[in-house]
């Protein structure tokens, strides 16, 4: 059965805010069956938030999945945006989280996209008894040559568009490190400047006809997700180069789901084979569409989710 086909919105019977220290305070939702099977799903980003849509793959009478947006994104406030915002943060608010709800750490499913996957790649492996599967898609591993995909490499098919934003720095620059400056200067035509050109570029990747719309107002929300991106890639994740793969021997025996689309321009394929090769307890599907993220996908996600968690979740 295909849960995510029913008509009936989505609400979340719990809700709130979770102060977690340094001046951030996290927004949660919890959508499902309170007390069934606890699902922990961390989105994508850096500087992105949940959606009540995230919880669509599983079965709402069975499972309770708990939502969360990390420090800076979507409904969670702060201080200073960047204040002690890292991954390593991020895995202890997803454990006070757990705390606040009375969830032990123990027997969770895990689930995450993109720069959620990093994430639930990195809890498990900092709590690998306590992990039941993971359920991922679009792998990002955040090793150098991950992070030089969309910075250089991406280049090589969208050479006018590379040439594009480097026009708009100082001579030499690094694309990072030149859009950090001009998002972080505090100034309001440097920052639409960022957002027309970095803060668009992904979104282009795969792509047949991309270009760079002119930003004509700037909004909040949009101003802190894209603050928090560059803050994470000028960091380069703040991770260990190869962080993941070194680690992977924790939990390469926890069954595991991954699915990604097979001309995905965000997150190349490789990524996700290099991960595959590491797991004994493996189930992977490669969807054959483009993107980052498409219908095809969501829907190949949500069959593949009820077929291995008929398989695992017993």
């Amino acid at each position: 059965m295909l849960f995510s086909l029913f008509k009936k919105k989505i609400k979340p019977f719990n809700s709130g805010w979770l102060s977690v220290g340094e001046g951030h305070k996290i927004h949660y939702m919890e959508v499902g069956n309170p007390c069934g099977q606890v699902v922990l799903k961390f989105h994508g980003g850096p500087g992105g938030c949940c959606r009540i849509g995230h919880a669509e793959a599983f079965n709402l009478k069975k499972y309770r999945i708990v939502l969360f947006d990390q420090r800076g994104g979507g409904k969670s406030t702060f201080e200073d945006i960047v204040l002690n915002n890292t991954p390593q943060t991020t895995l202890e608010d997803a454990e006070k989280l757990l705390k606040h709800l009375n969830i032990p750490l123990n027997d969770i499913i895990v689930s995450g996209g993109s720069y959620g996957s990093t994430l639930a790649l990195l809890f498990a492996e900092k709590h690998p008894k306590a992990i039941k599967s993971l359920i991922l898609n679009a792998i990002f591993l955040a090793r150098e040559k991950d992070l030089d995909w969309s910075d250089k490499e991406s280049g090589i098919f969208y050479p006018d568009l590379m040439d594009e934003m480097k026009s708009v720095l100082k001579p030499k620059e690094e694309l990072v490190s030149g859009f950090h400056r001009l998002m972080f200067s505090g100034n309001y035509e440097q920052m639409k400047t960022a957002m027309q050109y970095y803060g668009a570029y992904e979104r282009l990747l795969g792509s047949l006809k991309p270009s760079f719309k002119p930003v004509t107002a700037l909004f909040d929300d949009r101003v802190n997700s894209f603050k928090v991106f560059l803050h994470y890639e000028k960091n380069k994740m703040f991770l260990k180069e190869d962080e993941i793969l070194k680690n992977i021997h924790k939990i390469k025996h926890i069954p595991t789901l991954i699915v990604h689309n097979r001309l995905d321009m965000t997150c190349p394929i490789y990524q996700a084979y290099d991960l595959v090769k590491q797991l004994e307890n493996c189930m992977f599907k490669i969807v054959p569409d483009i993107g980052h993220w498409s219908p095809k996908l969501k829907k190949t996600m949500i069959k593949e989710i009820s077929c291995f968690l008929e398989k695992y979740d017993n």
